[in-house]
């Protein structure tokens, strides 16, 4: 359905199944998919289709209806004039930050790897962006995920230090650490915002249990290379603390 007021004038959202659509529901904004393919011409295909991706998975997780939508597209040659034009719409991004989808290159670099592009295909940029990411892993601090054992046994959240947006950290489809940018030794602020928690079972069958909440605590970095965050929820109250991983 086009209506630029339901997406806040973004290219898309999409609805989970609920009374009034049993079957979910996606909203598209005709004005920002215009704005797309006069940059890149049959980029906007990309984004309907990552809108079917959140309802597919049933997740909130922009990273993983990224890599759905890359993997869908992939799969059908006609579309790889798709696959490349996104790509290149998101190298044109740059290092433009969304907590909750990361920079231009971020969502290039997931939707290349997802679809299996050849890196010989890839824009310059991105190879060279790819090549500093695994320098980063390498050198850099990781931030991971832990909740509470008990029923609530995973989270989505985004992350902030010192004030400051960092991005997505998640556990509920996958864990996947959060690289951090160069942090000196000493004291920080890391606060978890917009954090939803939810029950997941053996099969992959997700429930929520809390949504929207926000935590924050100091911690005292040394130098470590991985940082884990502990959640947790006692059924009314969400608190966090942060520890460096020996």
């Amino acid at each position: 359905m086009a209506d630029c007021n339901r997406t806040r004038h973004g290219v898309g959202v999409s609805l989970q199944p609920t009374l009034f659509y049993p079957e979910g529901a996606i909203f598209l904004c005709p004005v920002r998919e215009r704005e797309i393919d006069r940059r890149r011409p049959g980029a906007s295909r990309f984004f309907l289709v990552h809108e079917y991706g959140h309802l597919a998975m049933h997740t909130r997780d922009e990273a993983v209806a990224d890599q759905w939508a890359a993997r869908q597209l992939a799969l059908v040659p006609a579309e790889r004039g798709t696959l490349r034009a996104v790509l290149f719409y998101f190298v044109d991004e740059g290092t433009l930050f969304d907590p909750l989808y990361g920079t231009g290159f971020a969502r290039a670099l997931r939707v290349a790897r997802a679809a299996g592009v050849a890196e010989s295909e890839w824009p310059l940029p991105l190879v060279a962006y790819a090549k500093a990411e695994e320098v980063k892993r390498a050198t850099g601090t990781s931030l991971r995920l832990r909740v509470q054992d008990g029923y609530t046994n995973a989270a989505q959240t985004v992350i902030y230090i010192d004030r400051q947006p960092i991005g997505v950290l998640n556990n509920v489809d996958e864990e996947r650490p959060l690289e951090l940018p160069k942090l000196a030794p000493g004291r920080h602020l890391i606060q978890a915002l917009q954090v939803w928690l939810f029950h997941v079972e053996p099969s992959g069958v997700k429930s929520e249990v809390a949504r929207k909440l926000q935590a924050e605590c100091q911690f005292e970095l040394t130098g470590k290379k991985a940082i884990t965050i502990e959640l947790r929820f006692d059924g009314d109250t969400l608190s966090i603390r942060a520890e460096e991983l020996r």
